[in-house]
């Protein structure tokens, strides 16, 4: 399913990114192709961290990708 993120929805997001800053320091928001992502710099990830992220916020994961420049990147949404 593909979101077009306009200004306001992409400030629906700024809790999720103000928590994730504060329990994993070094994740951040990637925006690419108005979809908004999880960029983790890491070549692994607890999947218990990113439940814990998903249950708190109601997300889920769209997609999942790895490269050496990002590590691993989750597409989330709203449900």
């Amino acid at each position: 399913m593909k979101i077009n993120l306009n200004e306001e929805k992409l400030e629906e997001y700024d809790e999720i990114f103000k928590f994730i800053k504060e329990k994993f320091p070094d994740w951040e928001r990637l925006l690419t192709a108005g979809h908004i992502k999880i960029k983790t710099n890491q070549h692994t990830v607890q999947f218990a961290s990113m439940e814990q992220i998903l249950q708190k916020f109601n997300l889920r994961i769209t997609d999942i990708s790895y490269s050496d420049y990002y590590g691993i990147v989750f597409g989330i949404e709203k449900i």
